[in-house]
């Protein structure tokens, strides 16, 4: 078996699957080592791990991003905002991440390298020519590959006139995001690498010798160009577990309808954007709401006709859901639909715009288009959803070639085989 270094960005949305991802991976007999910030260390080595951690600047505190980035704060658009994350949160983490990545492979003699698409601190390793062990990079956001059978702003159009549409906006979005690309080709430079043409986001898909989507190809635009390194594991998909019921999931009328509202566990510092405008937009009809604040502070969220829980599993909840509320996280929304729910995705931070789009697009549910939608948008869409079966019907359909999925399972796979041809090399 293998020795396998994990490299993962120190944000919990990152930490959450790959810690998943390296749990599989162990079991399946590799001796697993995960370089991660401090934050995680007590989680990662209680789960007999070998941490290693981040160095230097890479070595943060996601709680204090708004401390440590005030540029993140201050974006006065969610481009602004996008430029901002790249700049500061990711390629100026790269020296660090890279160095700490060298110092690890030479002092562990690993046999794959593995890390999440953000770390990007492994393009300086995938670059400079290096003896290295192959790289496999894990896409655990909706994906921002630019093809020309779709557009970022605009989703997926394959023909002619749509394909010069898609060019045409892929270009304007690498116009905007020209700063950050910039930016962090300078920071490549001063590494002594570069990359031909520039650094866009097909970069971080393409340069990895294995790039693994965790996420279902049902659920993703179609692609005219797709790289060889490139394959769809699925989502990660906890089921099965031997979990306790809560009595007030017991309790709950199954000949109402049941509405389950999250804003995942990055999102969730104000529930004004999302939770208490579905509980105040619902609060006249005839359904149960069910909240998840994602570790956020219960308190604040007016509750009067909700029951809201800190965390609630959601291989509990969403087999009796029936609409699901979301600001889109991405491994989320692909779990509800596995369980036939459809989705109301309302999100503008991250990734949350590309997971809104392939719900609208894939026929599974609603996009809101904003990540602060009204009380009486939100009660329209729960309506629209409720009463027009073509949602459920198409959900189930989506959903079930999903369910069929087995990302981690798909991983271990992958992984061996790229072992194999390691070891077949040496």
């Amino acid at each position: 078996m293998s020795r396998i270094l994990i490299a993962v960005t120190p944000l919990m949305g990152h930490v959450n699957p790959m810690f998943t991802v390296a749990e599989s991976l162990r079991d399946a007999g590799h001796e697993i080592y995960f370089n991660t910030s401090d934050v995680f260390r007590e989680r990662i080595e209680g789960a007999n791990f070998r941490f290693l951690p981040l160095l230097g600047n890479a070595n943060y505190d996601w709680r204090r991003i708004g401390e440590l980035i005030p540029e993140l704060l201050s974006a006065a658009t969610p481009m602004d905002q996008q430029n901002a994350y790249v700049k500061y949160l990711f390629a100026d983490r790269i020296p660090d991440q890279y160095h700490g990545l060298q110092r690890y492979i030479k002092e562990y003699s690993f046999d794959l390298v593995m890390t999440d698409v953000l770390f990007v601190g492994n393009l300086p390793l995938l670059l400079s020519g290096e003896s290295r062990p192959p790289v496999l990079s894990c896409g655990v956001v909706a994906p921002l590959w630019l093809d020309p059978a779709s557009s970022v702003f605009a989703g997926p159009d394959d023909t002619p006139e749509g394909r010069l549409r898609n060019l045409e906006l892929n270009r304007q979005f690498n116009q905007l995001r020209a700063p950050s690309h910039t930016y962090l080709d300078d920071v490549l430079r001063r590494l002594g690498v570069s990359i031909d043409g520039g650094f866009d986001t097909n970069t971080m898909y393409r340069l990895p010798d294995v790039f693994l989507q965790l996420g279902a190809e049902d659920f993703e635009f179609p692609m005219a160009d797709r790289p060889a390194n490139l394959h769809f594991t699925g989502p990660i998909l906890h089921r099965h577990r031997d979990l306790p019921s809560p009595a007030w999931l017991q309790n709950l009328d199954d000949s109402r309808p049941i509405i389950f509202v999250t804003q995942g566990t990055l999102a969730n510092f104000d529930f004004n954007q999302l939770i208490n405008p579905t509980i105040a937009g619902l609060a006249e009809e005839n359904v149960q709401v069910v909240v998840t604040a994602g570790g956020g502070a219960t308190e604040i969220i007016s509750a009067a006709n909700a029951i809201v829980e800190p965390y609630i599993s959601y291989e509990l909840i969403l087999p009796k859901t029936n609409v699901f509320v979301t600001n889109g996280g991405y491994n989320g929304v692909q779990q509800a639909i596995s369980y036939g729910v459809p989705v109301i995705s309302a999100g503008e931070s991250e990734d949350k715009p590309l997971v809104s789009m392939r719900v609208s697009w894939s026929g599974t549910g609603i996009d809101l288009k904003t990540g602060t939608p009204t009380p009486t948008q939100i009660r329209d869409a729960v309506r629209e959803i409720l009463h027009n079966p073509k949602y459920a019907d198409r959900t189930k359909l989506v959903g079930a070639k999903i369910a069929r999925t087995n990302a981690l399972q798909t991983i271990v796979d992958i992984v061996a085989r790229t072992s194999s041809k390691r070891a077949q090399k040496i």
